[in-house]
């Protein structure tokens, strides 16, 4: 037993678990030093799981039940079958395959339970300074402990705990932001309901919050099929983090930098589970019946008030959200072909097959903050012989450019650039789609 490394109390840990918690259980207990604290601080039973022999032994005299096992291979023999609370005090990135152990804990969770866990951060400032010197040195503990099998940053324990079915209600550096060591987490089980989702909605934000939460309420009013969202956050520094993680009817993860649009969607589209997903900026409203249409398409758009190309319809009569509904609506039955076959469809908000991933992968991060991405993306599912569509009957309003009208110059600056690097991709000298307006 490591001196000193398996009876820490951890009381910034402890202050964490929820005073309502009845049955609660630890995994990597040590010596049950937390969990003795917690039986003296509120009515519990606290149920421990530890590898190390001599360490579970001290365990069983302070907890109610220890099981001497390997996480690894999750065979440890419960006593109950659900647990109102599941401690993870720096023991995931000892395992294996910690995503798989969290997945399979989290099923003996109970609705609305919570995980608690603190897991290091291998982003802090003073690794990534040796890492620019070539210097990644193990540590007897610490971030760079010598038994460490994996290591994370922000945006990887987010996506590791939504592919769990968990989502984050609190999330704190520790022991500060300047220094942020490890970083605690606090997830909830969401209960969304019997039916498996269809699609998986990722809406990308920097930002706005007014617009992004216009944008999941309309989802919400107007969206039957069975779905779930997922919120991709780019660092933004309004309110709007805050709101989301108050929000259990959705899932989101919070990136530390603004990582663009490719980028940033690529961390919701590794972690994409059902057999459609869509693409959505935070600056759109959805109307009623527009997740009807799951056609045999690779990417199916919409119709809109602002986008480039054929998708856009001019002169739109709608002033309200009333009106906006109701024109929608009068689309649902437009006369003519529902779907026009094209090459090239804006990313604002589309949708997608998820077999396309596997087909012609994610997005190409190139293009840095955005534009672009979206032509180049058509361009790659045309070589793989496969279609891309609107579908003239759904309309999608889009307030357009919400992030870049601050700052037109830099806009049309980038707009260039981008248009320079999709050209020199493609070896083109002309191309249908450079006249254009940006997808954020």
């Amino acid at each position: 037993m490591r001196e000193g490394y398996h009876n820490l109390l951890r009381r910034e840990i402890l202050e964490l678990i929820p005073t309502s918690a009845r049955r609660i259980l630890d995994l990597g207990c040590g010596t049950g030093a937390l969990g003795k604290a917690l039986k003296e601080k509120q009515e519990c039973y606290v149920e421990g799981i530890e590898l190390n022999k001599e360490a579970a032994e001290i365990a069983q005299k302070n907890l109610d039940h220890v099981c001497i096992d390997n996480l690894n291979r999750y065979k440890p023999n419960l006593t109950i079958k659900k647990y109102d609370c599941l401690i993870f005090g720096d023991i995931l990135e000892h395992l294996i395959n910690p995503w798989t152990v969290l997945q399979k804990f989290a099923s003996v969770l109970t609705d609305g339970g919570k995980v608690i866990a603190s897991i290091p951060n291998i982003a802090h400032p003073w690794i990534l300074s040796n890492l620019e010197k070539g210097l990644f040195r193990y540590e007897p503990a610490g971030i760079l402990d010598i038994t460490h099998l994996r290591f994370f940053t922000k945006t990887s324990i987010f996506q590791m705990f939504y592919s769990a079915g968990l989502k984050v209600v609190n999330f704190r550096a520790w022991p500060s932001e300047k220094n942020p060591t490890q970083y605690h987490v606090t997830a909830v089980k969401l209960a969304l309901g019997p039916t498996k989702p269809v699609a998986t909605i990722l809406i990308l934000t920097h930002n706005g919050w007014e617009y992004t939460k216009e944008c999941i309420d309309s989802i919400k009013r107007n969206t039957i099929t069975p779905y779930k969202i997922l919120v991709i956050d780019n660092a933004s520094t309004d309110g709007t983090v805050e709101r989301l993680r108050q929000d259990t009817t959705l899932y989101h993860i919070e990136n530390s930098h603004n990582l663009g649009f490719s980028k940033g969607f690529n961390v919701g589209l590794m972690l994409v589970d059902t057999p459609y997903f869509i693409l959505s900026n935070n600056d759109v409203v959805v109307t009623e019946n527009w997740l009807k249409h799951m056609v045999n398409l690779m990417i199916l758009g919409p119709r809109s008030n602002y986008v480039s190309g054929p998708q856009v319809i001019k002169d739109i009569p709608y002033t309200d959200r009333g009106s906006l509904e109701a024109f929608a609506k009068a689309r649902n039955d437009v006369i003519g072909a529902p779907i026009t076959y094209f090459f090239r469809i804006v990313f604002f908000f589309a949708l997608f097959k998820a077999e396309v991933l596997q087909r012609v992968g994610f997005l190409d991060e190139i293009f840095g903050t955005g534009n672009f991405e979206d032509d180049d993306y058509c361009m790659r599912v045309a070589t793989k012989g496969l279609k891309s569509a609107y579908d003239n009957t759904v309309f999608i309003h889009h307030y357009g450019s919400v992030s870049f009208k601050k700052n037109p110059q830099e806009y049309k600056e980038l707009l260039e650039k981008n248009g320079q690097k999709f050209m020199q991709k493609w070896n083109l000298t002309q191309y249908g789609g450079q006249q254009r307006q940006g997808n954020l």
